[in-house]
């Protein structure tokens, strides 16, 4: 299949999901026996192909040559109810806009050709507001290749949220405790400071206030912000733990933490985790670093962590200083309201600030 063709099956699926009209739809889609029989009667291939697997209880649409979804069995319903209403209707009308122009390339040059096997299997992302990313590994299997071109297609989808959750979680757990080991006198520090943007987060959430703050960002923040000092594994442990104030070249050195950890943190599927570790340091009014961003040119994630992150430092005892006491500490993050912290994330932190103290109370070192 030659790259004009792909790009006019790409061309189609975008004018395709542009309109607001659906293909046309039969009274009843639902996967129940009686779908079987319609499927039998229209296209004999698909129906062998239901009665060979369909009893397999598995996640899965049966599409004809074209793409159009002509069965969909009960535990695809369940797994993607909430995400999309299924129906029959082309499969790319429903799942088309998780796939970036790179990856529908891709795809079309795979079930497109005969090289390929007209096989395909990918990891898709399916994001709504309201719920968490479900991943899911998904295969396209041709069915009684004719005439060069599959008479249907089996899509079969695994659900690999838990997995991939799990995947990164451990690599990103590894990276938090080496640099623990480069600076233990962190303590419970990055937990709290977790406890504190998850927070903000979900105040954020409940109010709608940015439109990214979905389901995703809540629980990704509550778990990434912890890694917003993971670039301190390259700075110089002289520097690190030195008793007392820096001198102007170890202060250069420890603000290049914030670059070490984008660094480190780049390759994380979600930039949430770059932006936190290279911009905790901004500050609203344009003097932080590394990059002296200012105002909402600061990412809302960093934003957030700003908050939590200083607050904690200030309740915590080091060598060089007595702890805050929360009055304290919540009178000085208010004073700093559109000097180093955004107003409005100022705002909620004054909303729920007692939540912070109790974190406090139970986390402390």
């Amino acid at each position: 299949m030659g790259n004009s063709d792909i790009c006019s099956d790409i061309n189609d699926i975008e004018e395709l999901q542009s309109e607001e009209g659906d293909a046309p739809i039969r009274e009843n889609a639902n996967p129940i026996r009686e779908d079987y029989n319609f499927i039998r009667e229209q296209n004999p291939i698909l129906g062998s192909g239901l009665d060979l697997i369909g009893s397999a209880k598995l996640p899965m649409l049966f599409l004809d040559s074209n793409l159009l979804i002509e069965y969909i069995s009960v535990e695809a319903n369940s797994l993607f109810r909430g995400y999309y209403h299924l129906e029959r209707k082309p499969f790319f009308n429903v799942f088309g806009n998780i796939l970036s122009r790179k990856e529908l390339e891709d795809f079309f040059s795979c079930v497109r050709s005969h090289s390929k096997g007209f096989t395909w299997r990918g990891t898709m992302a399916h994001r709504i507001r309201a719920k968490r990313t479900l991943y899911t590994r998904t295969s396209f299997i041709p069915l009684s290749i004719s005439d060069a071109q599959p008479s249907g297609y089996i899509v079969l989808f695994e659900d690999i949220s838990d997995m991939y959750s799990q995947q990164i979680s451990n690599m990103l757990s590894s990276l938090l405790q080496a640099s623990k080991l480069k600076d233990n006198e962190t303590g419970l520090h990055c937990e709290r400071v977790n406890h504190y943007c998850r927070f903000i987060a979900e105040y954020l959430y409940d109010i709608n206030l940015y439109p990214q703050v979905d389901t995703d960002f809540v629980e990704n923040i509550a778990f990434l912000a912890a890694m917003h000092d993971v670039g301190k594994i390259g700075i110089p442990d002289y520097v690190l733990k030195k008793r007392g104030g820096l001198n102007e070249l170890e202060w250069e050195l420890m603000k290049e933490h914030t670059i070490n950890g984008a660094l480190i943190l780049s390759s994380y599927p979600d930039p949430m985790a770059k932006e936190i570790a290279l911009s905790h340091h901004e500050r609203w009014d344009g003097t932080g670093y590394p990059f002296k961003l200012e105002g909402e040119m600061i990412p809302l994630s960093a934003r957030i962590t700003s908050i939590a992150d200083v607050y904690d430092a200030l309740r915590m005892e080091r060598s060089y200083k007595k702890g805050f006491s929360h009055e304290q500490t919540t009178h000085m993050i208010l004073e700093q309201s559109g000097k180093s912290f955004d107003p409005i994330l100022a705002r909620v932190f004054q909303k729920i600030h007692t939540k912070f103290n109790d974190v406090w109370d139970t986390l402390q070192d």
